[in-house]
Order: C-alpha cells, then structure tokens, then sequence
C-alpha cells in the first residue's frame, strides 16, 4: 500500500495585499540605500599648495614699504606674485601669511589695516589718477599714478555697510609695500 500524503497550501492574494507587501519591500530597498550606500558628496577638493596653507591660498603685504611703482612686480617672496585686487578681493577665502607679511600688533592671524599697489587688470596707463585704472604705467615708471589697496580700519563711516577694501591712487614715485598672493 503507497500512502502518498499532498500538502496543498492555497494562498489567495487579494489586490490589496498584494500593493501592501511592494510598497513595503521598496520602502525597505530605499531605507536600507539609505543606510548603508551612504557617501560624502563634496562639491570640489581642497587644493594643496607646496607651503602647506591646510587648503586655503596665502596672501600677504610686504614687510618693506620701500618699492615705488616701477619696481612693486619685485617684491613678492618665491611661490608669490604680485597680486591683482580680483585675486585677493575676498580675503575671507584666503589665508594671510604672517611669516612673510607686514602686521600689527592686533593683526592677529589676518592682514593688517595699511595699502599697498595693487595689480589693478587695466590697460597700461599713464596718465589719470583714478584708482583701479591707473597703474604706473603697467609698473615700469615712477613719474604717473598707481592704484594702492587697504582694508577698511575706519568702521563707523556712516553708513551701516562696511566694504572691504578701500583703494586709493598715489604718485608712482612714493614708496609703498605690495599685496602679493600665492602662485
């Protein structure tokens, strides 16, 4: 005598239990990429410089305020150049070296409240004094005008917004010293 024994299970999905157990296995598909397929997103990597500057570029002011506006393209240390206000407009994104640079004894870790020339992007000029045009005729003479830069050390000027820098337009002859930014 074979006695052969079925087991017949009968499920009866209904439509309704059938959209409950999908929504429930995508939910647990996006809980579980979310927990464990996980990445740092970063918009861009920090650039390294040679000197070290932990991501930010440096900038600073010369120490010596004996260039004149035909030799301000010197007075940047190796790895520096002599800086256009574009490139060190926001000093917030910058680091300023205080190995190299001017300060003052409240300077802390930043730059301190004095001018210097500043590349200014202009043509070559030599005759108005109107800071951000003139530039000492593209630094090569001492007889016309340049374009200087400083931060702000005046804070209450009037009005309730302060602007960072404030440029001025001196004789090519006068000495100064030179905001320089990293290569």
């Amino acid at each position: 005598m074979n006695d052969d024994k079925n087991i017949i299970i009968d499920v009866n999905l209904t439509r309704g239990l059938t959209v409950i157990l999908v929504v429930g296995l995508l939910v647990l598909a996006l809980l579980g990429y979310l927990v464990f397929g996980h990445e740092e997103a970063a918009a861009s990597s920090p650039k390294t410089t040679s000197q070290g500057s932990a991501g930010m570029r440096q900038f600073y002011l010369s120490s010596l305020n004996s260039y004149d506006g035909s030799n301000a393209d010197t007075a940047c240390a190796t790895g520096y150049h002599f800086a256009s206000l574009w490139e060190i407009l926001d000093p917030s994104n910058l680091k300023y070296n205080t190995v190299l640079g001017f300060t003052r004894l409240d300077s802390g870790s930043g730059p301190p409240t004095v001018a210097g020339w500043v590349r200014t992007g202009y043509w070559s000029n030599n005759s108005p004094n109107i800071a951000g045009q003139a530039n000492c005729n593209t630094w090569t003479t001492t007889s016309d005008y340049g374009t200087s830069a400083g931060l702000v050390s005046n804070w209450n000027a009037g009005t309730e917004d302060m602007h960072v820098w404030e440029v001025f337009s001196p004789e090519c002859s006068g000495t100064g010293r030179v905001w320089c930014v990293e290569d």
